[in-house]
């Protein structure tokens, strides 16, 4: 279950970073893109928190605590979009460094 959670993780990364690339690019990306991440993406938190739910070893707590924050950031970042108002480029940011840092302690626990 945990090879499915990182290569899931995998793909809701690539499709964030198309809407990065997106970002500062000239053209917009769609909203539906967009709601795809974020909806894959909590899709992987409920998924990671079943799998934390059932192991009685060690388990991606912080993977899970830093992509939880990374959802938050997100999430105000969607809802400031659907109310067309601006968000400061600093939570785009911090949105990307708890995800990537969510991704990186959940590589590191499935390979260690």
């Amino acid at each position: 279950m945990l090879t499915f959670v990182v290569i899931y993780y995998t793909v809701v990364a690539l499709l964030g970073l198309y809407l990065f690339i997106k970002f500062f690019s000239k053209t917009r990306a769609k909203l539906v893109t967009g709601i795809v991440h974020g909806a894959l993406g909590l899709l992987g938190l409920g998924i990671l928190i079943i799998y934390i739910s059932f192991q009685k070893a060690e388990t991606p707590i912080e993977s899970f605590l830093l992509l939880l924050m990374a959802f938050f950031f997100g999430a105000g970042m969607f809802v400031a979009t659907l109310t067309e108002k601006k968000f400061p480029k600093i939570i785009l940011f911090l949105h990307v460094a708890f995800a990537l840092s969510g991704v990186y302690f959940l590589y590191k626990f499935w390979l260690g």
